[in-house]
């Protein structure tokens, strides 16, 4: 199954905080490819430094739960905390989409209810991807458009 996976970090080494969580990833994603690294000004939450986004593409053999369960543990082994909702992190990876499966679970809620509406998540995979779409929702082309960037 084709995921999506985003990634963000704006603690400590931004950089090679992505990249120890892409390395991470490739024990569960097959035939990874990866967008270049953005700075993005954080989205709600507290006052907090910018990030540096990406977002990575592969195929994956588990359930969508246990992907993102995967996702989890790589979060907690690099030093995520959760104290503040929408607070700054060490690494942030949230699975966006999961072939065309659909998920409305306390656990899991795919595709990811927000991503539409995130430039940081859209711009990075449109350029891995300018064909993709979020189920359901529309055209990566199209909702970028409607945040009004340039595709």
């Amino acid at each position: 199954m084709k995921a999506v996976v985003s990634l963000g970090s704006n603690l400590e080494n931004r950089k090679l905080n992505l990249d120890i969580a892409i390395i991470n990833l490739q024990s569960v994603l097959n035939n990874i490819i990866t967008s270049k690294y953005i700075e993005t000004k954080p989205v709600g939450g507290p006052e907090q430094g910018d990030y540096l986004n990406a977002v990575a593409i592969g195929d994956c053999d588990l359930s969508a739960e246990q992907l993102l369960t995967e996702l989890l543990k790589i979060e907690e082994e690099m030093g995520r905390v959760r104290e503040i909702k929408w607070g700054p992190r060490i690494i942030d990876l949230d699975l966006i989409v999961y072939g065309d499966h659909s998920s409305n679970t306390d656990f899991l809620k795919l595709p990811h209810p927000l991503a539409h509406t995130r430039d940081f998540v859209l711009t990075p995979w449109y350029s891995i991807d300018p064909e993709a779409e979020i189920p359901g929702t529309g055209a990566i082309k199209t909702l970028l458009a409607s945040l009004g960037k340039p595709s």
